[in-house]
C-alpha cells in the first residue's frame, strides 16, 4: 500500500495521540472526517498501523525486564524468530551481526514468570544454542515513544517481509 500525505499524517497524529478523534485528526488536516475515518480503517486492514496500548515499564510494580542475546543455528534464526514472536512477554526480537546472533527483549509480570520463558520456552526452542541474559534492575529512563518505535518498526518488518 502506498501512502500519501493525509495517510502519514494521520499516522503521524495518531502516534501523538492515538486517542484523537477522526474529527480533531481532520481538523488539524484540513479534509473530511469521513476521509479520516475512511483512512485510517484502510490503514488497520491493510496492517499498516495496529492500534494497541503500550505499557508504562516505570508505573508496574516490580517489573522483571530481561535483554537477552541468542546464539541459534544460523539455518533456523528465522524460525527462531518466528517462535519467539508468539510469545507475549517477549517485546522486541532483531537480527543482529556481532556477538549475538538475536536480540530479545522480555517484560515479565515477576522474577519467577522471566525465569519461565527464560529457561523453559527459549531454552526449549530448537536451534538456540546458548543464551545470555541481563536483568534490568532499576530504570533510570523508559520512553514510551521507543515502544511505540519498536512496535510500528516490527508492524513495518512483518509487512515487508513476512515471517517464512
Amino acid at each position: 500500500m502506498s501512502l500519501d500525505n493525509i495517510d502519514k499524517k494521520i499516522i503521524q497524529l495518531m502516534g501523538a495521540d492515538a486517542r484523537m478523534s477522526n474529527h480533531q485528526m481532520a481538523a488539524v488536516i484540513g479534509v473530511s472526517e469521513g476521509t479520516v475515518r475512511n483512512r485510517v480503517k484502510k490503514l488497520i486492514n491493510n496492517e499498516v498501523i495496529k492500534i494497541s496500548v503500550i505499557n508504562n515499564i516505570n508505573r508496574i510494580e516490580n517489573p522483571s525486564f530481561a535483554f537477552v542475546g541468542l546464539d541459534v543455528e544460523a539455518r533456523e534464526k528465522d524460525k527462531i524468530a518466528l517462535a519467539l514472536s508468539k510469545m507475549p512477554e517477549v517485546r522486541f526480537i532483531s537480527s543482529l551481526i556481532g556477538r549475538h546472533d538475536l536480540m530479545v527483549f522480555i517484560l515479565a509480570d515477576d522474577a519467577a514468570e522471566l525465569s519461565k520463558v527464560l529457561y523453559q520456552k527459549i531454552a526449549s526452542i530448537p536451534g538456540v544454542r546458548n543464551s545470555e541474559s541481563s536483568i534490568g534492575l532499576k530504570y533510570f529512563k523508559y520512553d514510551y515513544k521507543l515502544a511505540r518505535l519498536l512496535c510500528a518498526a516490527d508492524e513495518l518488518s512483518s509487512n515487508v517481509r513476512a515471517f517464512l
